[in-house]
């Protein structure tokens, strides 16, 4: 029998949080680098763009999911710093 402690699972879920973090950091640097601007930066050309240029919105929507994607993995990391997390 194998017994797996409440510990190891939150330890195994962070480290997989940590990477999911890491993929979404790698996909907004190479936006940022594309572009050579923030994402607010891109956000305020896109909506004050005269023509709509079709590859700039794809790129504008990808960046925005990754966007809220890593605000929400950041509050996640912080939720199970601060210990406010339940293991069910």
């Amino acid at each position: 029998m194998v017994i797996i402690h409440s510990e190891n699972i939150k330890d195994l879920y962070y480290t997989n949080l940590l990477y999911e973090l890491h993929k979404v950091e790698d996909r907004i640097g190479l936006m940022k680098t594309k572009y050579k601007m923030s994402f607010e930066e891109f956000e305020k050309i896109i909506n004050t763009e005269k023509l709509e240029n079709f590859g700039h919105w794809d790129d504008y929507l990808e960046w925005k999911a990754y966007d809220n994607s890593f605000k929400e993995l950041i509050s996640e990391k912080n939720d199970i710093i601060n210990g406010n997390y339940q293991i069910s």
